[in-house]
């Protein structure tokens, strides 16, 4: 395995761990603004306070849930993901006697 193989195993999936690092505070703040709104609707301002809280709680809840699934998702494709084939050339190009032709400068 060479250096550009390395870096490209090291980059290709990291667009997915960023998506999935951001699904949990995505989760938490949207369902924070929701039970905020929700609980200043329904109980006034000590309404909001305890709607926010629920709907953190709640985020945070529905939000591991998600990024527990995707993970599992990302491992099952990570398994049926079939192996990179190398090429490997045939031992008589391997072995074969290379001529290289040099050109002289006629300037000389």
């Amino acid at each position: 395995m060479n250096s550009t193989d390395r870096e490209e195993s090291d980059w290709s999936g990291m667009g997915r761990w960023v998506a999935v690092a951001s699904e949990l505070p995505c989760s938490v703040i949207a369902l924070l603004l929701v039970g905020q709104i929700v609980g200043a609707a329904v109980l006034g301002p000590s309404g909001a306070i305890w709607g926010a809280l629920i709907g953190a709680l709640l985020g945070f809840a529905f939000g591991s849930y998600g990024v527990y699934i995707t993970i599992q998702y990302f491992d099952k494709l990570e398994q049926n993901k079939s192996p990179r084939r190398t090429y490997m050339p045939p031992k008589e190009e391997i072995y074969e006697d290379v001529k290289f032709e040099i050109e002289e400068d006629e300037t000389s």
